[in-house]
């Protein structure tokens, strides 16, 4: 939450910043040089995101975490500059390149961006084969493709509802902690839910006020003896379609299912998926 020492901002931004420094110095002693509409843009796109770099380390939201109180902020801003850092250095270059005739200073100005170009590829160069085993096994650009092989039961329920539920009808689903498979359903067919990550509420309100009651609900509408209780709970955040499959199950250990079997009926499954359509008007 302290302010970002100078030796890591040059590791972080540095590179970005040699060819902002080198365009700024060849405007300033490129004689007889008009700016162009492409340089004034440039221009533009350098204070923008030297503003978003600067701004987080004096002005922050508040986050939830007591030892990065000011992460999101900085993640949130430093992800749009250095998109936008990339354009102006990839331009930058290729102009100095073009308009530079001085063959020393190109020889200096090249080298060095081959230095820093070369150390950035580092990165990918691991990266990409760590994660993805050196290219050999294909993951596809489709986003719940992993869903196919992790819980492909689950794969066929959301593309079921894609195409056969409108409109926003609350789909209840088991809750769990960010970064897990949990709020499947939601996320991957845009339905609102009860409760989703439940981590990633309190961070977005700043309260766990909202949150703590919403787990105990979902928790009592998946294993309440009482069906009273259950139809309150299901009236009250206005639940359409009840979801029961593998990760509601390993969450809810003493999931009820009768329940929903008295107050709704099933309009899917296949192996280990259902869907339940709650008829709000019944009861």
């Amino acid at each position: 939450c302290q302010k970002s020492p100078m030796w890591q901002l040059m590791i972080l931004y540095g590179f970005f910043y040699f060819f902002v420094i080198s365009f700024i110095l060849f405007l300033k002693f490129k004689k007889n040089y008009k700016l162009s509409k492409n340089d004034i843009f440039i221009l533009i796109l350098i204070a923008l995101s030297s503003l978003l770099l600067i701004i987080p380390e004096f002005i922050y939201i508040k986050d939830i975490y007591p030892m990065h109180y000011r992460a999101n902020t900085m993640f949130k801003l430093s992800y749009e500059a250095f998109i936008m850092l990339s354009i102006c250095s990839s331009y930058i270059l290729i102009k100095l390149l073009s308009d530079i005739k001085d063959k020393l200073i190109i020889f200096i100005f090249l080298s060095s961006s081959l230095i820093f170009i070369s150390l950035n590829l580092m990165y990918p160069f691991f990266a990409i084969g760590s994660y993805y085993r050196n290219l050999t096994n294909y993951q596809s650009l489709n986003g719940i493709k992993y869903l196919s092989v992790s819980y492909p039961d689950d794969y066929e329920l959301i593309n079921w509802i894609n195409k056969n539920i409108k409109e926003q009808p609350v789909t209840l689903e088991a809750s769990g902690d960010s970064y897990t498979d949990y709020a499947r359903i939601s996320a991957n067919t845009g339905l609102p839910t009860v409760l989703g990550w439940s981590v990633h509420e309190w961070l977005w309100r700043g309260t766990y006020d909202i949150v703590a009651p919403r787990i105990e609900d979902v928790k009592i509408l998946y294993t309440g003896n009482g069906i009273e209780s259950v139809k309150i709970l299901l009236k009250e955040y206005h639940i359409s379609y009840v979801v029961i499959s593998s990760l509601e199950k390993e969450k809810y250990p003493n999931l009820n299912e009768n329940n929903f079997k008295k107050i709704g009926r099933i309009i899917y499954q296949n192996n280990t998926a259902k869907l339940y359509k709650i008829n709000l008007g019944e009861f």
